[in-house]
C-alpha cells in the first residue's frame, strides 16, 4: 500500500476518535515539555555555579589552616567550624613577590566573624572580614563609590571600611554613605567606600552583605588574634595554577619548619580543581533531572501502548474487512505504526513549544537564567519517536495478526 494512503487512513482513524487520540497526545506534550523545561532549568543552574565561581577567579589558590583528615575529601578542618592558629598574616606576606615562587601574582589574607553594626540610622547584625587591598583585585571585586584602604591604613591599624550593597540600603537608606561613621563593636569606623553587587559566593557567603575593614585593625582591635581564616593567591595565568599552589606549598613547609615526611598544617585547594568537581557535580544534576523526565515520557509510551490496544479491540471488525478484501498484514502493521508516530510527533511539536515558553517564563519572571539546548529538543522529539515505534508496534503487531474470519465474527 502507498505511503500517502497508509497516512491518510491513520490521520482518519484518528479523527474518528478525537478524546482518545487527544488523550495520547497530552501524554507524550506532557513528558516531552518536562524533558525540556527540567533539561533546561538544568542547564541554567550548572551555568549559574559556574559563574559565579569564576566570577571570583579561575587562578585562585585558597590556603587554610590545618590538616585534613583523611575522611574529609582534602578539606580543611577549619570549614567544620575548628579554630587552627597556624596560618599566619606574615605567610601571606612571604609568599609575595617570592624568587622562589614566579608563578604567584598576587596574595592576600583574611579573618572574619559577626559582629552588630550600628550607623546613626540602623543597626544591622552582619559580618565583616579583615583584609588587604589586593583582595578586592584577587576576588575581582570593584569599587563603585569612595576608594580602597591602603597599605599604610593596614599598619597603622586604621579604623576604616567598605560596605557591602546591601549593607549600605540598611545602615544609610537613602544616603551617601561614604565619609560617614559605623561603629563595630562599639568602635567607630569611617566608612570610604562601597562594592559593587556579588551577590552568593562559595560555601554560601553572601558578598553583598560584609563589611571589608584592614586587616590589622580586624586582627587587634576587634578579635584580638595573631592568626589568619585563610591565605590567597593569585597565580599569573589559570594554566599555572597548579604551579603557584607548588610553589607556596614549598615555600610555606620551610617557614613552618615542618620537616620532610610530615603532615602540612595546611590546606591547599586548588580553584581550576574545585572548577572541575563542581562541573562533573552539576553534570550528573542535569543528567538526573533529565532521567526523571524521561520517565514523564516512559508514561506517555505505555499510555500510548495501551490505547493502541483499546483502539485494535474496537476496530477488531475493520481490520477483519479490510484483510478479507486483500489488505496484508504488513499493511495492517504499517497503519497502526503509523498512528503511533503520528500521535508522537503532533505532541512533540506542541510539548516543544510549550517547553521553550515555559522555560523562557521562567527566566523572565525569576532569577535562574534558563538554557534550551539543541540536544534537549533533539533527545525529547528523538526518545518520543522511538517510544512511538516501539509502544506502537506491540498493539500494531496483535492487529496484523488477527485471523480474518474472526475479526469479521466478533460482537
Amino acid at each position: 500500500m502507498p505511503l500517502s494512503i497508509t497516512i491518510k487512513l491513520a490521520f482518519r482513524a484518528l479523527m474518528a476518535n478525537k478524546t482518545r487520540s487527544l488523550l495520547s497526545i497530552l501524554g507524550i506534550v506532557i513528558g516531552i515539555s518536562s524533558v525540556i523545561i527540567l533539561m533546561a532549568a538544568g542547564v541554567g543552574a550548572q551555568n549559574f555555579i559556574l559563574d559565579t565561581v569564576q566570577s571570583f577567579g579561575s587562578n585562585l589558590v585558597q590556603i587554610m589552616p590545618g590538616t585534613p583528615d583523611e575522611d574529609s575529601l582534602g578539606f580543611s578542618p577549619t570549614l567544620a567550624g575548628i579554630t587552627i592558629t597556624t596560618l599566619k598574616y606574615e605567610d601571606s606576606i612571604k609568599l609575595k613577590d617570592n624568587p622562589q615562587a614566579p608563578n604567584i601574582a598576587d596574595t592576600t589574607a583574611t579573618v572574619s566573624s559577626q559582629a552588630s553594626v550600628t550607623s546613626a540610622y540602623n543597626e544591622k547584625l552582619t559580618q565583616f572580614f579583615g583584609t588587604t587591598p589586593s583582595y578586592f583585585s584577587i576576588r575581582n571585586t570593584k569599587i563603585t563609590t569612595g576608594r580602597l584602604f591602603e597599605a599604610r591604613e593596614i599598619d597603622s591599624l586604621a579604623r576604616v571600611a567598605i560596605l557591602g550593597p546591601e549593607i549600605v540600603a540598611k545602615l544609610f537608606p537613602n544616603t551617601n554613605p561614604i565619609n560617614e561613621n559605623i561603629k563595630i563593636n562599639n568602635l567607630t569606623f569611617k566608612v570610604i567606600g562601597v562594592t559593587e553587587s556579588k551577590g552568593i559566593g562559595q560555601l554560601g557567603v553572601n558578598f553583598d552583605d560584609i563589611i571589608y575593614i584592614p586587616i590589622t585593625t580586624a586582627q587587634k582591635l576587634l578579635l584580638g588574634i595573631d592568626y589568619v581564616n585563610n591565605v590567597i593567591i593569585a597565580a599569573d595565568s589559570d594554566q599555572n595554577t597548579g604551579l603557584a599552589a607548588e610553589q607556596a606549598k614549598i615555600i610555606l613547609r620551610n617557614e613552618h619548619h615542618i620537616e620532610a615526611g610530615d603532615k602540612s598544617d595546611f590546606t591547599i585547594m586548588n580553584s581550576k580543581d574545585a572548577l572541575e568537581t563542581i562541573n562533573a557535580i552539576t553534570d550528573a544534576l542535569a543528567a538526573f533531572l533529565a532521567a526523571i523526565a524521561a520517565i514523564s515520557l516512559l508514561v506517555g509510551g505505555i499510555g500510548i501502548m495501551n490505547i493502541m490496544l483499546v483502539s485494535v479491540t474496537e476496530r477488531t471488525k475493520e481490520i477483519g474487512l479490510r484483510k478479507a478484501i486483500g489488505a496484508k498484514r504488513s499493511d495492517i502493521l504499517a497503519q497502526f505504526i503509523t498512528e503511533a508516530i503520528i500521535i508522537t510527533l503532533i505532541g512533540g511539536i506542541i510539548g516543544i513549544l510549550i517547553g521553550l515558553g515555559v522555560s523562557t517564563a521562567i527566566t523572565q519572571l525569576t532569577t535562574l537564567r534558563t538554557a534550551v539546548t539543541p540536544n534537549a529538543i533533539i533527545m525529547a522529539t528523538g526518545v518520543s519517536t522511538i517510544f512511538g515505534v516501539v509502544f506502537g508496534f506491540y498493539p500494531a503487531n496483535q492487529a496484523s495478526k488477527l485471523n480474518p474470519i474472526e475479526a469479521l465474527r466478533f460482537q
